[in-house]
Order: structure tokens, then C-alpha cells, then sequence
């Protein structure tokens, strides 16, 4: 093999690299867009009446006009469980509901003491101390 096919392979190896990588950053600015908590109004959460595992209800409205809420998704780390929007823009996801308003119903394991909302994890709810401090 020749060093100018060498230097072609190369440069088209590099070409397929970037093409992934700009591929993936699109996919995060359209398709994939989580807003933080700042970007989320009129968040409210809720607990359930009921007995057994806590249940929470929810609910906000994201700022994000020309986008669809795709999922809402829920990561559970140590004693923390992280809600998290997905959004995309108009026309390449189904939405959730309709409008960008939403509602979640999250059941709480004993385990977990916070819930937190958005990219930047801010605190919305604590589990309440069966105990008062004197």
C-alpha cells in the first residue's frame, strides 16, 4: 500500500470519527434536551395518601417553547432518586401529553430520603423524620 492510499485512509477514518461525534452533539441539542430545574415552572410535588411505599405526584411546566416532553425518567442513587425530563423538538418525538405541562408519579422506596429534579439535581422533597428532635 502506498503512502498517499495510507494518507486517504487516514483522513477518511478521521472524517468517520467526526461525523459521529457531530452526530451525537446533534442528537443532544434536538432530540435529547434536559433542562435544569430553573427551566422547569411551577414545580409542585405532592405525596399520595395511601398506605405502603411513599408515592409522590410530580408536576411543572418546562419553559421550552417549540419542544415536546419525550420521557420523564427516574435514576436512583444511594438514598437520592434523580427525576429527569427529556424533551426534543416539535415533530421528532410523540409527546408525553399534550402541552408541556407534565405529571409523574414516583413510588419512593424506604431507602431513599431525596428526591431531586432536573439536570442540576435541585432538592424538591424530603422524607419526613418519624422522629422530633427535643
Amino acid at each position: 500500500m502506498s503512502a498517499k492510499y495510507k494518507v486517504i485512509l487516514f483522513l477518511l477514518v478521521l472524517l468517520a470519527a467526526a461525523s459521529t461525534v457531530a452526530a451525537y452533539k446533534l442528537y443532544n441539542a434536538f432530540y435529547n434536551v434536559i433542562p435544569e430545574s430553573k427551566d422547569i415552572s411551577f414545580i409542585s410535588v405532592q405525596e399520595l395518601p395511601g398506605s405502603g411505599p411513599t408515592k409522590l405526584k410530580i408536576s411543572g411546566s418546562p419553559f421550552y417553547s417549540g419542544m415536546v416532553l419525550r420521557k420523564v425518567t427516574a435514576e436512583t442513587r444511594g438514598a437520592v432518586i434523580t427525576v429527569t425530563l427529556h424533551m426534543a423538538l416539535v415533530g421528532l418525538a410523540k409527546p408525553t401529553t399534550p402541552g408541556l405541562a407534565f405529571e409523574y408519579e414516583l413510588t419512593v422506596p424506604d431507602t431513599v430520603n431525596e428526591v431531586r429534579i432536573g439536570r442540576d439535581a435541585k432538592l424538591s422533597w424530603t422524607r419526613r423524620s418519624l422522629y422530633k428532635r427535643a
